[in-house]
């Protein structure tokens, strides 16, 4: 996602939105036409469908998939539409979203979210997650009927770049939310009599590194959690409290590393988001 560079904000120009005609897929394309409309950006909607055993057919499916699509996306977003094309390509749905954003030079990637058979995804790995690990842009999630633009939003920060990263892309995604950043701190059992101490002085750290990633771009105005505990748990206690429309996190882990380890906590909250989710990867 294009960020500000010195004062001045560079907008969102490209978005691709992956549909398959589901309520889910109706979900996403009305956020991504939100944030089109909202940075005066264009949109590439992709269909992606696979042929399986009817390859010889695939250009006259591909036909027939398209007009659908184009149907199908007039009437989701009525006339209250950005600048739009419609695409429908053979294939795996995370590869073509992937060649659609490269081709495009997209600055943001949004797709729904499929709730049924959740461990099962989590071992086999849903479309969201697989194209997360190879995504050349940001990754948004949509779980939720987009109501407005996106106003209360969290963000799990580290010491890392991703983290940096991802909370610099909010000042453009959402430029007028409010920002809660959250961070999680280790204390080890022999240090638990210190907790107190040790969690303030963890706060003030991270409130400098939080000032110097935003000296030049990103929302001004954050408030800051810091828990003992473990990331992934930190985050989402605090998410079961706030309850915000927009889940930010960033990941640096190499796809083909994610693809046999795991990706920790970005693979775990992206199985089954408890609301709609951003992931940037650096």
């Amino acid at each position: 996602m294009s960020v500000a560079t010195g004062d001045r904000s560079m907008p969102i120009a490209q978005i691709v939105v992956g549909i398959d005609h589901s309520d889910r897929s109706d979900k996403a394309l009305r956020r991504a036409n939100q944030i089109a409309l909202f940075h005066d950006a264009k949109l590439a909607v992709q269909y992606a469908l696979d042929v399986g055993a009817a390859e010889r057919l695939r250009g006259l499916i591909e036909r027939v998939a398209l007009e659908e699509a184009v149907e199908r996306t007039a009437a989701v977003l009525g006339s209250d539409a950005a600048s739009y094309a419609v695409d429908a390509t053979a294939g795996r749905p995370f590869e073509v979203l992937r060649d659609k954003a490269k081709a495009r030079d997209a600055d943001l990637i949004v797709l729904g979210v499929h709730r049924r058979d959740t461990e099962l995804l989590r071992l086999s790995g849903s479309t969201a997650r697989r194209l997360i690990n190879v995504a050349p842009a940001p990754v948004l999630v949509v779980s939720n009927e987009p109501a407005d633009g996106y106003k209360d939003v969290l963000v799990g920060f580290d010491d890392s770049e991703a983290a940096r990263e991802a909370l610099r892309c909010v000042g453009v995604l959402a430029p007028n939310a409010k920002i809660t950043i959250v961070t999680a701190c280790m204390i080890p059992f022999s240090a638990r009599r210190a907790e107190a101490e040790l969690i303030r002085q963890f706060e003030s750290e991270t409130r400098g590194m939080i000032e110097e990633a935003l000296r030049d771009h990103g929302p001004r105005n954050v408030d800051l959690i810091v828990r003992a505990g473990e990331a992934l748990g930190v985050i989402l206690d605090v998410q079961r409290e706030r309850k915000p429309d927009l889940l930010v996190l960033g990941t640096s882990m190499p796809a083909l590393y994610r693809q046999v380890f795991g990706g920790g906590i970005v693979d775990e909250i992206a199985a089954d988001p408890p609301c709609d989710l951003l992931v940037v990867k650096t």
